[in-house]
């Protein structure tokens, strides 16, 4: 995820953090300055209660955390390996470099973290029993905690894929249709009506109760639809498209360039002729770079008639390539790694062939047009 920084390493776990974090830590630590802590604690100074509003916020985020951290456990336990945690504004994700092999997995992986939620509520409950003879105040701050993690077990159970509940939905797809793809088809569709219908709820509070809840509910709805909808095309990119080869989406006629070639004379032969916006610079087989009308753009235009397109072109060194050897997963992975348009397939330094990105996504939609309706 872009904007994230690294804040250590729990149980061999990349703990990140999102910039959008701060927010939420800000908005519960101010909740809680000016609501529990000031109706306690009036006589504290203003310091004292944000400080200690502050801890809490911490304290709120350690069990989302954990909540993250039990998800990664059982992955790992099952030999799926897990790059890292990252923190973000609507909660936490575990980043799992691959699919659970079979519907047990999914299930387990998916319920343990309510689990620690409600084991996390249970404990801040107790604390909140046991404290309310000592302190009013901190177990008022124990008893909101607890509440706070009941919730997020709860609203993790909702079957929303990709939430905590549909992913236990998913499973249960998983294990009647023994299709991973179609299963992820189906849990998708039902979290983006679940999406919808946190949107709408959202809307009816922002009239009725509270304009702050029906925001954040609805925004939250968006995050849902949109997670659920690219979740379950991750899923088709790395089961469907796994194996299929880079040279199925690969063209062949492509015109070649001479890197001696000016500028101006590559715009008005072969670019202004419809050969393309973007040419492989070649000499005896060997590909030198590519030079695209991207990069005809970045020199003036008084300067195209002294301007070699080998000068200009982006170098074979420089460029993100794949080989016969890579499937359409890798070519998705390096266009998306530099927001490229185009990658070239070679054989060391001989070009075998150029993939654009319309290529691979018209092959794709092709593909799911095939798969059966869930």
């Amino acid at each position: 995820m872009a904007g994230t920084f690294r804040v250590g390493k729990i149980f061999g776990f990349e703990i990140s953090v999102h910039w959008s974090w701060f927010f939420i830590f800000f908005l519960v630590t101010w909740t809680f300055a000016n609501g529990v802590l000031k109706e306690f604690y009036s006589d504290w100074t203003d310091e004292r209660r944000w400080t200690v509003a502050a801890a809490i916020a911490l304290i709120f985020f350690v069990s989302i955390l954990l909540h993250e951290i039990s998800h990664s456990l059982v992955a790992r336990r099952y030999g799926i390996p897990v790059s890292g945690i990252t923190l973000f504004v609507f909660g936490g994700v575990s980043n799992m470099t691959k699919e659970p092999e079979n519907s047990r997995q999914e299930f387990w992986i998916a319920i343990v973290g309510p689990f620690t939620s409600f084991a996390l509520g249970i404990v801040f409950a107790i604390g909140y029993f046991i404290l309310t003879s000592v302190d009013d105040g901190a177990a008022a701050v124990s008893g909101n905690l607890a509440a706070i993690n009941f919730a997020i077990g709860i609203f993790n159970l909702l079957p929303g894929f990709p939430l905590d509940g549909g992913r236990v939905l998913r499973s249960a797809f998983w294990a009647k249709r023994r299709n991973l793809v179609e299963a992820t088809k189906s849990a998708s569709n039902i979290g983006v009506f679940v999406a919808y219908g946190i949107m709408a709820v959202g809307v009816v509070l922002f009239f009725l109760v509270s304009p702050l809840t029906g925001i954040w509910l609805f925004l939250i709805g968006m995050f849902l639809r949109s997670a659920s909808v690219e979740s379950y095309e991750q899923v088709f990119l790395d089961v469907v498209l796994r194996g299929v080869p880079a040279s199925a989406v690969a063209k062949q006629d492509y015109v070649i360039v001479a890197p001696d070639l000016s500028l101006a004379e590559l715009v008005e032969e072969y670019v202004l002729t419809g050969d393309g916006r973007c040419f492989p610079v070649v000499v005896e087989g060997q590909l030198l770079g590519l030079i695209t009308l991207h990069d005809v753009r970045k020199v003036p235009r008084d300067d195209w008639k002294t301007t070699s397109v080998y000068r200009t072109m982006t170098p074979a060194a420089e460029l993100h390539t794949v080989t016969m050897r890579d499937d359409l997963p890798k070519v998705l992975s390096e266009m998306a790694a530099g927001d490229f348009n185009q990658v070239p397939l070679v054989e060391g330094k001989t070009l075998l062939g150029l993939i654009h990105r319309a290529d691979v996504i018209r092959y794709i939609q092709v593909r799911q047009e095939m798969l059966p309706a869930p």
